[in-house]
């Protein structure tokens, strides 16, 4: 071998394994920092609209939890505020916050990463599927960790008996971890996980799932139209799109992961110390006496502050997620 052919030679092996090593992984420490800055988005944005939103859930948890229907969230969140103060509509704020810091934070963290996962097992022909199907694990997961803030949350929120004086059920929320796992144990505190996870699965596929698909139409479809202020702005990244997207989205989960919601709350509302006397209710049977008492739109009690609530949620939460990823340098999602 001439010196010419074993510097070709050695070339093509050069470039065969830059190319090799472009199509891994990157394992390097600025990889794992833009990982690092995911997440940290994902937590501020799930944070910050957790605080935002809690006037809506604590209605919507309410609602969903009345075995009547006379009161619409209106009227309730008047009762609230008369009956009980401004500030009963942030009853449970620390709780959300540590929920949506735990939960929020997995859920979309970890979202394109199971997305690229599934890209070389569905391939390109099926791009929403895997969108959703990203989704599906990064909420499943989330919720399956987190879901002892998500009970402390619901009983935190839940209507102060008047027999004790409106009392919250415990006296802050660090001692309600306390109290639940005390009297129950592990069990009493990952009480309602089925359709917890059940919920945020289908909640985050059809949430990001549908933001991440939406964007993707709405620029195509921007880019093929007339051009005009509005179409400029959304054939390109930015808060337009963002805000149109995360609207489709917020509409959407609110409609498919609202029956589950239901059982979800009435699940966790059960106290600790019937969890650990075995007095409690199974996700069928919670289904099966709400079926026969309030009908099928039982499983929609709710449903205009689960949509203000959740909406409001999605837009404030994606397009936060967006802005502190391009803050962060992270490319959009």
């Amino acid at each position: 071998m001439t010196r010419k052919e074993a510097s070709l030679l050695a070339e093509e092996e050069e470039t065969l394994d830059k190319s090799v090593s472009a199509s891994q992984p990157d394992p390097s420490p600025s990889s794992h920092r833009l990982k690092f800055l995911t997440y940290a988005s994902a937590l501020l944005g799930n944070s910050t609209s957790a605080v935002v939103t809690n006037p809506f859930d604590i209605i919507k948890v309410r609602q969903q939890l009345a075995l009547s229907s006379r009161h619409n969230f209106w009227t309730l969140g008047k009762e609230m505020i008369v009956g009980e103060g401004v500030q009963s509509l942030w009853y449970g704020v620390t709780a959300s916050i540590l929920r949506e810091a735990s939960y929020g934070t997995i859920r979309m963290g970890s979202y394109e990463t199971f997305k690229d996962l599934y890209a070389p097992l569905l391939g390109p022909s099926v791009p929403f599927l895997q969108k959703l199907l990203a989704g599906v694990t990064s909420g499943a997961l989330g919720a399956l960790i987190a879901s002892p803030c998500d009970l402390v949350k619901v009983q935190m929120q839940a209507s102060r008996a008047a027999s004790a004086g409106g009392a919250p059920p415990y006296r802050n929320t660090f001692v309600a971890f306390s109290t639940i796992y005390h009297k129950g144990g592990l069990k009493a505190l990952w009480r309602g996980v089925g359709p917890t996870t059940l919920r945020a699965a289908v909640l985050t596929s059809t949430q990001v799932g549908t933001y991440d698909e939406a964007k993707q139409r709405i620029k195509r479809y921007a880019s093929s139209s007339s051009p005009n202020l509005l179409v400029a702005h959304l054939s390109q990244e930015g808060l337009p799109l963002h805000f149109a997207s995360s609207m489709i989205a917020g509409f959407i989960a609110s409609a498919t992961s609202q029956p589950i919601d239901v059982l979800k709350v009435r699940l966790m509302n059960e106290r600790a110390g019937a969890v650990a006397q075995g007095k409690t209710n199974t996700s069928w049977s919670v289904l099966t006496l709400l079926l026969k008492t309030e009908g099928a739109m039982g499983l929609y009690k709710g449903f205009g502050m689960c949509w203000m609530r959740l909406g409001a949620h999605t837009v404030v939460s994606l397009v936060l997620f967006e802005r502190f990823r391009a803050l962060f340098g992270i490319r959009p999602i």
